[in-house]
């Protein structure tokens, strides 16, 4: 009997330890969005997104930092289709917007899961002035995190809005890998909707 007890002790353990030892990311889900017709129609926008993650190397990553950012160009350009956007490089963040159009810079300061409090270690700070307080022990943690900074400088504007967007989901490990997804694509929808009420706010006054 103590042979067993033993046993699934150290089974709990190493469990714990697996899930802990790594990060997780996988790609966005699609996404339900209400475009947004005839908002900014014709307006040149440039969007810059970059990664200001610090993936740590031993983590499960199963969607590469180009296609987490691609995959939320693309939701941006869909959410406002009347719009004429420029997908700028990311190398392009730290330039200065150009006169006579709108810029969006985003920087992902978080978009992954862990177990326990570990979800902390992959987070950026390009940027902003994130608060995330305590992750729960025992659990999965799932974030999303953006800083966002609109630049209105259509006819000779100079109208500036900048934002901190932080998600957080806990779950027990009821489901394994499967709970973990889910929040973490829970984070990002949750996410994406203050942005584009964030977005709507500064361009519609």
């Amino acid at each position: 009997m103590k042979k067993i007890v033993w046993f699934l002790l150290i089974m709990f353990y190493f469990n714990i330890n697996l899930y802990s030892q790594k990060l997780y990311v996988w790609c966005q889900k699609e996404q339900s969005i209400t475009p947004r017709k005839k908002f900014l129609s014709d307006e040149v926008v440039d969007i810059v997104v970059f990664d200001g993650r610090n993936i740590p190397p031993k983590s499960k990553v199963e969607c590469e930092s180009e296609t987490v950012i691609n995959n939320l160009i693309d939701l941006i350009v869909e959410t406002y289709p009347s719009a004429n956007i420029n997908v700028r490089d990311s190398d392009d963040y730290y330039e200065k917007p150009e006169d006579n159009r709108i810029t969006f810079k985003i920087s992902i300061s978080a978009f992954h899961a862990a177990f326990g409090a570990d979800v902390k270690f992959a987070i950026g700070s390009v940027g902003g002035d994130f608060s995330w307080g305590a992750m729960p022990e025992g659990k999965w943690n799932a974030l999303t995190g953006y800083f966002v900074s609109i630049y209105d400088y259509r006819e000779g504007k100079s109208k500036v809005e900048k934002k901190d967007i932080g998600k957080i989901a806990s779950r027990p490990n009821t489901g394994g890998f499967r709970t973990a997804k889910n929040i973490l694509n829970i984070t990002y929808i949750e996410a994406n909707q203050e942005l584009f009420n964030f977005i709507d706010r500064v361009l519609m006054d």
